[in-house]
């Protein structure tokens, strides 16, 4: 899958072109298609008296295309943050008469505390699979290292975005913004809320299962201003991962989608059908009804609108999510959620 370098975490696919067809308009002869193709600049191709045109053209590959736009949009919206962070750094620097490296050594570095023995042993226990079989003697000037550099970066980013409010610095870039359906797929949250997040998914990618504890924060924090949407994308290459969709409506119709969602995302790697009816009476789920709605071709159906759904957005990989119809790709950090919450509350006029 083609993505950003952005340090994003999905799970993804190749998908085929978005069906289309394109619309050629009959004219009476081919030099006269030639002369009016000549004149007319939205028809971009001649078959002898037919024209295409340029919204034909990009009516088969828009999904391609709204991809694209998300990630021109990317790419211009990290260089605009990098090129905040630096005129902030630069600015209070010269205010300070110091280099932006002695101002980060003064602000930042110097203020930063060393790991503690009790945090890198945690660290040690948390990651011992990682550590190539070294002892934690062995590994213990490395995990501080680690530990100290990610407390320096926090550090870093907290005193810039404080260097930024103190400049009246701010992002003007406007994201793309894609007409998203809720459809009538679970929801959390109230249906009045001004922030809406559909997310596609897929319950056998282990991005997805990270994905959801953010989720769950972001839930948190902003209570009744937040509503949440889950539509099923599951990915081919997951061979388990329709079924599990399958299975997540299927509970819902015994009132309890939520309960089998949290359980499958909790065992991605046990997704089978045996794993599923597991699940399903681990919490109390009628085993008949269940049985005979996972066989029900509607079930299937339902899904496979989700996926239609998700392929006409131009989505290629999991998890995908629409906060108000802004796209954020991957497992991303409660940050990144927070700045793209913040700046829609702002825009609608409720901000905190």
């Amino acid at each position: 899958m083609r993505t950003l370098t952005l340090g994003l975490f999905i799970c993804g696919a190749w998908l085929s072109a978005a069906a289309g067809t394109s619309h050629a308009a009959d004219r009476a002869s081919a030099p006269h298609a030639d002369s009016a193709a000549s004149r007319d600049p939205s028809i971009v191709g001649t078959v002898g008296d037919q024209f295409i045109t340029l919204d034909a053209v990009d009516q088969r590959i828009a999904a391609q295309l709204m991809r694209l736009r998300q990630e021109q949009y990317e790419l211009r919206a990290l260089a605009l943050e990098g090129m905040l962070d630096q005129d902030v750094l630069d600015r209070e620097a010269r205010a300070r008469h110091i280099t932006v490296e002695q101002l980060i050594d003064q602000r930042v570095t110097t203020k930063v505390a060393p790991a503690t023995g009790a945090e890198i042993d945690t660290f040690f226990t948390r990651n011992r699979g990682q550590m190539a079989g070294r002892s934690l003697e062995q590994s213990s000037a490395q995990i501080a290292e680690t530990l100290k550099t990610g407390r320096i970066a926090t550090a870093r980013a907290g005193y810039v975005q404080s260097l930024r409010k103190n400049y009246h610095a701010r992002v003007l870039l406007e994201p793309p913004r894609f007409a998203v359906s809720p459809d009538d797929d679970p929801s959390r949250g109230p249906a009045s809320a001004p922030i809406t997040i559909v997310e596609f998914s897929d319950f056998q990618c282990p991005f997805c299962s990270r994905g959801e504890a953010t989720i769950d924060q972001v839930l948190a924090k902003y209570g009744d201003d937040v509503r949440l949407v889950f539509r099923d994308f599951p990915l081919s290459i997951h061979p388990h991962a329709e079924g599990a969709a399958i299975a997540g409506n299927c509970a819902r119709e015994q009132g309890k989608y939520w309960e089998m969602s949290r359980a499958m995302f909790a065992n991605p790697g046990k997704l089978s059908a045996a794993d599923l009816a597991a699940s399903a009476a681990s919490i109390g789920l009628d085993a008949e009804k269940f049985k005979a709605c996972m066989a029900s071709s509607e079930s299937r159906a339902e899904v496979q609108r989700d996926v239609a759904d998700g392929q006409a957005l131009g989505i290629s990989g999991t998890p995908t999510f629409f906060v108000n119809g802004v796209m954020i790709v991957g497992a991303r950090e409660l940050d990144v959620f927070t700045r793209t919450i913040d700046r829609e509350l702002e825009r609608l006029g409720k901000a905190r």
